[in-house]
């Protein structure tokens, strides 16, 4: 009987050695694969005179470790339900285990059809439906179309949401390049990305020439010392080359009497001209007449030459906008002025015609721009 109370003291089980309580705990016991988790069995026991020397860990995956103190992590790699088996022992050969299910979820995957190479003025398609998360779960899109623009201005030009839709349409209006991406994110909150590239050329243009004779013209009836003004903008969209103005005057009613004598002005303040020229009148069977007249205002271009630009209506403004060939180009004020139009001979102390008609007529010799596309 002494032997066997010698055999039995501070033992707490009969059959062996104390065993300790295993207790484990994890901060979230679902997880996206590739995420680490957190193991804590810090509140594990075991009994007095006895003490804890070493946690045993099994993470179902394959994977096992062994620490002296209650806390430990692990990632992952891979979806799927794994049981952690934790095992405690203490220095007296104790042993006990405790058991956690872990779910890990699977990273949607990310299925982007884009059309690499474009040109400015198509619409392309950017699909992202076919986009799928293993599991079975609910997804969403995040299209990022610019990831140099900071569309939300948080600052960060890489996390806008420009389109939540699975499928969008761009109108590509600009050439360069567009980088970009698509987010896809599933139900539990697992995201994946993919950028993408599209290559934005520039459209091709030819440019021919073609010359046009455009006519206007004026009339009135003005009284000595009146004058009249109009003011237009001749060769809108068109490189003016030539100019005729004429302006013509009504034969006195006697041709013995002294003739009218008016003015023709002609003011363009854009180029800096400013002409005039006075009526006179060859013989007495004529008109008087005023002229003014220029050729050569501007260069001629090169006929049929290609250009690139984004669209046609910037190319018309390029050359319509060449320093060396807008000669002319904004408004025209032209001025008639009665200078001298009284007294014809008396008729019984009245003027029979204290005035003049006049009529002026001016043709205009100008350079169309005709645009159309090359398609390579």
């Amino acid at each position: 009987m002494v032997l066997a109370s010698l055999l039995l003291s501070g033992c707490t089980n009969p059959i062996g050695p104390p065993e300790p309580t295993a207790v484990l705990t994890v901060d979230v016991d679902q997880i996206n694969a590739g995420e680490p988790i957190n193991f804590d069995a810090r509140d594990s026991s075991t009994p007095e005179a006895t003490i804890i020397i070493q946690f045993e860990w099994d993470f179902g995956d394959g994977s096992t470790s062994s620490t002296s103190q209650g806390l430990t992590n692990h990632v992952y790699d891979s979806p799927g339900s794994y049981e952690v088996t934790l095992t405690v022992e203490n220095d007296q050969g104790g042993e006990d285990v405790a058991r956690w299910t872990i779910h890990v979820n699977a990273f949607p995957v990310v299925d982007l059809l884009v059309q690499e190479m474009a040109t400015v003025g198509e619409s392309i398609t950017l699909n992202g439906e076919g986009s799928y998360d293993p599991e079975g779960g609910i997804l969403a899109w995040a299209w990022d179309l610019d990831l140099g623009d900071d569309s939300d201005g948080d600052g960060d030009p890489r996390n806008d949401v420009d389109s939540s839709l699975s499928s969008i349409t761009m109108q590509l209006n600009e050439s360069g390049e567009i980088e970009g991406s698509l987010t896809v994110i599933d139900d539990r909150g697992a995201v994946s990305s993919e950028a993408f590239l599209i290559n934005v050329s520039t459209r091709i243009w030819q440019v021919t020439w073609e010359q046009k004779r455009v006519s206007v013209d004026w009339d009135g009836y003005l009284k000595q010392g009146e004058s009249w003004y109009i003011t237009h903008q001749p060769g809108i969209e068109a490189r003016i080359m030539e100019v005729n103005a004429t302006l013509t005057l009504s034969m006195d009613m006697l041709p013995q009497l002294p003739q009218d004598n008016f003015t023709l002005r002609l003011v363009v303040p854009q180029s800096g001209w400013d002409e005039s020229s006075a009526t006179s009148q060859e013989n007495i069977t004529k008109a008087p007449t005023a002229y003014i007249e220029r050729d050569g205002m501007n260069p001629i271009p090169a006929d049929s030459k290609i250009y690139r630009f984004d669209h046609a209506d910037d190319l018309m403004l390029y050359l319509l906008d060449d320093p060396a060939s807008r000669f002319g180009q904004g408004n025209w004020t032209w001025q008639v002025t009665a200078d001298q139009a009284d007294p014809d001979l008396l008729v019984d102390e009245i003027d029979p015609d204290d005035g003049n008609d006049w009529d002026l007529e001016v043709e205009f010799v100008i350079l169309v721009p005709r645009i159309s596309e090359v398609f390579e």
